[in-house]
């Protein structure tokens, strides 16, 4: 079984071929704003080096938010196209579940910081979902006696601010990472089952004009 992972959320594109359990090849591009550009190339290249093609894989994975508007629309385009049109099964996750597969503590903390000053933020203990897909800030957090993992795919203000206010405040043991595991990711999002490619929708970061001021109206 191959699959194929992409990642178009942030600014690096990340595409990465695993087949059964073991990943083959991972590409990250730093092409921000520039996506559409690069991915179809990097899924060309990264297939090429494993000899493979595109009707040899078996499955995509994407991650479908939040993040950009742009970025997010071309990855989850791409992916449902070609599940679509050549009949592969498409699984989907988010990112904030994505930082945090694999990693075994007390609590982890995944965080997408948007253009502002808040974050999208998902906590997590034991792999239950204890918040998701909230806007907060680090005054919010009250922790006592745990283990915490801060995970997050770029530096930011509010992960360093985040961890020192909780170290501060609470009795905890803070570890900051900055980078998922692809093949526990991959395997992570096979295990959910896979979705009707036309159900895939990208979660953004924040709503685009357009639809701020339809929503007004």
């Amino acid at each position: 079984m191959k699959t194929l992972f992409i990642d178009s959320s942030r600014k690096s594109l990340s595409v990465a071929l695993a087949k059964e359990d073991k990943l083959l090849f991972v590409s990250n591009v730093e092409s921000y704003s520039k996506h559409s550009n690069f991915l179809m190339n990097e899924i060309k290249s990264i297939l090429s080096k494993s000899n493979l093609t595109i009707y040899d894989i078996d499955n995509i994975v994407v991650l479908n938010g939040p993040g950009s508007f742009t970025g997010i629309r071309v990855g989850v385009t791409i992916a449902k196209t070609i599940c679509w049109t050549l009949s592969k099964k498409l699984y989907q996750l988010n990112n904030l579940q994505a930082l945090k597969v694999g990693i075994d503590n007390d609590i982890v903390i995944s965080v997408i910081p948007d253009k502002s000053t808040n974050s999208y933020v998902g906590i997590y203990s034991s792999d239950y979902l204890v918040e998701d897909y909230l806007q907060i800030n680090s005054d919010l957090f009250n922790i006592e006696n745990k283990n915490i993992t801060i995970v997050s795919m770029e530096e930011n203000d509010f992960v360093n601010s985040l961890g020192e206010k909780l170290s501060i405040n609470n009795n905890v043991n803070i570890n900051i990472i900055k980078d998922y595991d692809y093949l526990k990711v991959i395997n992570y999002a096979l295990l959910k089952g896979n979705i009707n490619p036309h159900l895939s929708e990208p979660i953004y970061l924040k709503k685009i004009d357009a639809e701020k001021k339809k929503n007004v109206n």
